[in-house]
């Protein structure tokens, strides 16, 4: 589900209930933004000054507030932790001392602190290491420092890379010995980058979503198909997405509702090109829809659009790239489960889409098929 120059994922959905048109609401009171991750319900986003928020779903503490109470404006994490390089979804965060916190739910030992309890606040992953990059996928995430890939969590699929089924309750290093320059969490399946450009998957493979040419699982990670030399990679639901160097976006995995941006709604094993004449920079799968971004900022959109997703200002569903309604440009950009997020060059955060728990950040809890501010 998300992009500045790489990209992450989730899932669920209802139906629109309020908000459409083509018009973008100017916001009023807003926060500056320097990243943003949309990911289950629930969003978050990192302060240019380094604070972290989150708004939406709070059923298991996912806004890290030390409460359970859901928020459709943005709220502060605690626990002490003011300062993030990145915050994602259940979620997980990474401090500038290149430490890991996870918070929310846990049943899968996807926080990482060695227990199976949620945690309403950010507590640190169990691990001696320190960490470059950080990524929460559905039920477990993955970590990377300098000298390596590590993954802990739910592994029913094999999705943390460690040759085994067998969940992990702290960080596990994965194997291959590969070296990886980027790391992406999905729903039950990872992917990563080399040094060489070169694309990897492991994990939940039951719609060819490790893009291989087969349906079957793997605990341990392996090529995807192509010889495509990738600069950005992003998992979704059950279906996952790159950009090359070219600015050619590929996409691979489920495509029943248009995900995959080519035009079709048959599943790929092998990435498959999105149709358009548009070159993008990096690209976010989100559950079942797309994102992208282009070098000016323009964001494109694919896939499910029962909320309005997709931000053009419809609930159509389109299996091509759309641009996003109100003339923004990004410089960063998320699809989660049911809605996006973005954010400006100035910093503002829009989301669009699905807002049954206030995901938007918009103060309420009505759908928006165009992009909405994130509010105080």
């Amino acid at each position: 589900m998300k992009v500045t120059y790489c990209v992450r994922t989730l899932l669920i959905g209802l139906a629109l209930t309020g908000c459409g048109g083509s018009d973008v609401v100017t916001p009023t009171d807003t926060f500056t933004f320097s990243s943003i991750d949309a990911g289950n319900a629930v969003s978050c986003g990192v302060t240019s000054g380094g604070s972290g928020y989150c708004w939406g779903n709070n059923t298991a503490g996912e806004l890290g507030n030390g409460t359970t109470t859901s928020s459709a404006r943005a709220v502060p994490l605690s626990s002490g932790l003011l300062s993030f390089d990145r915050v994602d979804q259940h979620a997980c965060g990474l401090t500038r001392g290149g430490r890991v916190d996870c918070w929310g739910y846990n049943n899968f030992g996807e926080i990482g602190d060695g227990t199976k309890n949620n945690s309403l606040v950010p507590v640190q992953a169990s691990v001696g290491v320190t960490f470059t990059v950080v990524r929460a996928g559905g039920a477990h995430s993955c970590g990377m420092t300098t000298d390596g890939v590590y993954c802990w969590g739910d592994n029913t699929y094999g999705e943390l890379g460690i040759g085994s089924q067998s969940p992990r309750l702290t960080p596990v290093p994965i194997n291959g010995g590969l070296s990886f320059i980027l790391i992406q969490a999905g729903n039950n399946f990872s992917c990563a980058i080399t040094s060489g450009a070169a694309a990897y998957c492991w994990g939940l493979n039951s719609s060819g979503q490790l893009g291989n040419g087969l349906t079957s699982d793997s605990n341990n990670p392996g090529p995807v198909t192509g010889n495509i030399a990738f600069v950005s990679i992003s998992t979704g639901g059950t279906h996952a997405c790159g950009t090359a160097a070219s600015g050619n976006a590929y996409c691979w995995g489920n495509d029943g509702s248009g995900q995959l941006g080519d035009g079709k709604t048959a599943t790929s094993l092998i990435p498959t090109a999105v149709s358009t004449n548009v070159q993008f920079i990096a690209v976010s799968a989100g559950s079942s829809h797309t994102c992208a971004l282009t070098s000016a900022g323009a964001a494109y959109c694919w896939g499910k659009n029962q909320a309005g997703q997709l931000g053009n200002g419809t609930v159509a569903d389109s299996g091509t790239p759309v641009a996003v309604s109100g003339g923004l440009t990004f410089a960063d950009l998320s699809a989660g489960n049911d809605h996006t997020c973005g954010i400006t060059h100035a910093g503002v955060a829009y989301c669009w889409g699905l807002n049954s728990s206030g995901q938007l950040g918009d103060g309420s809890h009505n759908n928006s098929s165009v992009p909405v501010p994130v509010t105080k």
